[in-house]
């Protein structure tokens, strides 16, 4: 048991400066598969504006909608893996992106 914590530890080290990064490409990679839905959404809501209007907001909630999720979420998902005990960090990033993984290949993106 002892050489599977050697080795978990490794990984904790390696992936510590780049926690950061780490946690923009969960973000990244959630809006890119919500974002077929979020958009659907916006096209519900807009369909009756005028045809300049409905692109102002396609471009307004691509710009700044998904800008913003992107901002906010990263720090959130980098505080989340920060107080993660050290110990389940790369456990928890596997987890989170193999489910992620699970969900696109649900939604048959791959």
């Amino acid at each position: 048991m002892g050489i599977l914590q050697d080795i978990n530890m490794v990984f904790v080290r390696l992936m510590q400066p780049y926690l950061s990064d780490i946690a923009l490409a969960l973000m990244a990679t959630s809006l890119v598969i919500l974002g077929d839905w979020l958009n659907r959404t916006l096209k519900r809501s807009v369909a009756s504006w005028w045809f300049v209007a409905r692109i102002a907001a396609f471009v307004l909630m691509c710009t700044f909608g998904y800008g913003l999720l992107t901002l906010w979420g990263q720090p959130f998902i980098y505080r989340v893996l920060s107080m993660t005990d050290p110990v389940w960090r790369p456990a928890l990033v596997l987890v989170c992106f193999s489910l992620l993984g699970i969900i696109a290949e649900r939604k048959r993106y791959l």
